[in-house]
């Protein structure tokens, strides 16, 4: 008895062995199709524009050339108006960061506690994130026209201005506008991520303090902030990531004006309106080294916070 048990023990440790391996083969193959698209739908570009942002520029993509090295991101970097769109770009950070995270920690504050059509205040405050870019600032163009747009309508009709007014013709206006059709798209994210962060710490936390006598002012500023650390870390790299690559509301509302220009829309004009194919490319690649520098910064700073 005892030998023909460890008999069938061993043949079935053998098909449990050959089954598992056949899994592993099974997932292999399922997953060499995504593994083939990405290959062809990103690494491929991206080789290929490496390869153009090192060599010198022709106005044809493909063209034979000579290879540069790094010098056409030295170039780039040398340009005055490179240097305008990226001080212009830190604006955006700056100002959409700070109401991003303000705004974005006050209403998941007031989510977070059950109240009578939460769900329908929670689908509203989606919407403005589902919608494309490019529809939220057609709508936003009509609201700030000079013409027919609300903004001035409402203004006028309050006494506040006595005529239409070109907002975006205007420096200040057109960056704090501009920054706000861009937070009202990024808004409801950064909500989610502080809702998520408030949902997963504990009731028993603010129990225990509220038994030592913490005031709700005391609990937010000594319990919820240190606990939140993670969520506004994620917050704030996809709050960067989102400001630096801002493109589609700047272009919709106010075009390749100057006073508006993001690094984005600098990489827009070096490549396809004055056919700068290997700066615009080397530029693009900047951007997207500063993209994934600030990714791994906050993920960093996050590791440093948890552990």
């Amino acid at each position: 008895m005892t030998g023909a048990r460890l008999l069938r023990s061993r043949v079935k440790g053998v098909f449990t062995v050959g089954a598992a391996r056949e899994e592993a083969r099974l997932g292999r193959l399922m997953v060499l199709p995504a593994i083939a698209f990405t290959a062809v739908l990103v690494l491929y570009p991206m080789v290929l524009g490496f390869s153009t942002s090192v060599h010198e520029g022709t106005g044809t993509i493909g063209t034979p050339s000579d290879f540069v090295g790094f010098e056409n991101y030295g170039d780039v970097l040398a340009q005055q108006s490179v240097v305008d769109s990226a001080v212009q770009t830190l604006r955006y950070v700056g100002a959409a960061l700070v109401l991003e995270v303000v705004l974005g920690l006050a209403l998941a504050v007031l989510l977070h506690r059950a109240f009578r059509g939460r769900g329908l205040v929670l689908a509203v405050l989606i919407l403005p994130w589902a919608l494309p870019s490019v529809v939220s600032g057609v709508m936003w163009r009509r609201i700030f026209d000079p013409d027919s747009g609300l903004l001035n309508s409402v203004l006028q009709h309050l006494g506040i201005i006595d005529s239409a007014q070109v907002w975006l013709a205007s420096d200040l206006w057109a960056t704090l506008f501009i920054t706000l059709v861009h937070v009202w798209g990024v808004l409801p994210l950064v909500t989610l991520v502080f809702l998520a962060g408030l949902q997963s710490i504990p009731d028993e936390v603010y129990s225990a303090s509220a038994v030592d006598g913490a005031t709700p002012w005391r609990q937010f500023f000594h319990i919820t902030l240190p606990l939140l650390r993670p969520s506004l870390a994620v917050a704030l790299t996809v709050g960067t990531v989102a400001a630096i690559n801002i493109f589609d509301e700047i272009y919709v509302l106010n075009g390749t004006a100057l006073n508006t220009r993001s690094i984005l829309m600098e990489v827009y004009n070096l490549t396809f309106v004055n056919s700068q194919f290997a700066e615009g490319t080397a530029l693009a690649f900047l951007v997207a080294a500063t993209s994934i520098l600030v990714a791994v910064f906050y993920a960093l700073l996050l590791r440093r916070r948890t552990v």
